[in-house]
């Protein structure tokens, strides 16, 4: 497992996310910890936890412009008109990450370090 994360190193990493308190970036670094798999490398386990503190962190509206939308509800929207309101949202890709994660730039960015370290099927 990667060595202990500062909420130092962590804001290091994401400037974006500079302004959230050391106790959410705790928080969210250690509900990341369980969604890095044991056989990760330790550099992508610590790229991997950031990652995936950044997009929880995203999701519950704190931090850059992306917690600006997630907090208007407004991560998937694909087009938005003002005049009598019209809210299209995306549909998703047919490769879109699971769950969440694609929402976010960072859970994007997660699944794709998670596909990275996961072992493939084998089919016999």
């Amino acid at each position: 497992m990667a060595d202990a994360i500062t909420p130092e190193a962590f804001r290091t990493r994401f400037p974006a996310l500079a302004g959230i308190a050391d106790a959410a970036i705790a928080g969210a670094l250690a509900e990341a910890a369980p969604r890095v798999g044991a056989s990760w490398s330790d550099a992508d386990a610590r790229l991997g936890r950031m990652l995936h503190a950044a997009h929880t962190l995203t999701l519950d509206g704190q931090g850059g412009p992306e917690a600006e939308l997630a907090r208007a509800g407004a991560l998937d929207l694909k087009a938005l008109r003002s005049g009598t309101l019209h809210l299209e949202r995306r549909d998703p890709a047919p490769d879109a990450a699971p769950g969440t994660l694609g929402l976010t730039s960072y859970g994007r960015r997660f699944h794709e370090v998670m596909r990275r370290n996961s072992p493939g099927v084998a089919v016999v």
